[in-house]
């Protein structure tokens, strides 16, 4: 769960762009109401970010370029971890991120399907 809303976990390269500083990152989760990313950079709470990553969904990949603000950073082994909320979402970016969250949860369906089917 990511800003109470279903998230899925989303290991992929992202750029994340500040007002004066753009640092390369890792988008670690995502959902329709906003992403996870680890940074080398921190940033405060409140701070507007432009997070620019590759989405696969909608049977492409979709280069989406989000906006959205700095709800909570802590320090990680690798740098800083940021939960972002995003702004507003056009239709097609909430379309490309819903449909790669149906995805996920095909997928660990069928790894539950997997599982007891070899454990039965």
């Amino acid at each position: 769960m990511l800003f109470n809303s279903l998230s899925a976990s989303a290991d992929r390269n992202a750029t994340i762009k500040g007002h004066t500083v753009t640092v390369q990152g890792r988008l670690k989760e995502i959902s329709i109401k906003g992403v996870a990313v680890e940074s080398s950079k921190n940033a405060s709470v409140g701070t507007r970010l432009e997070v620019i990553f590759e989405l696969p969904a909608l049977e492409r990949f979709n280069q989406m370029t989000l906006f959205g603000h700095v709800r909570s950073s802590h320090n990680t082994a690798n740098g800083y971890f940021l939960t972002i909320e995003f702004e507003e979402l056009a239709k097609r970016d909430f379309d490309i991120i819903e449909d790669f969250l149906a995805y996920k949860e095909r997928l660990k369906e069928l790894g539950r399907q997997l599982h007891r089917k070899a454990n039965s």
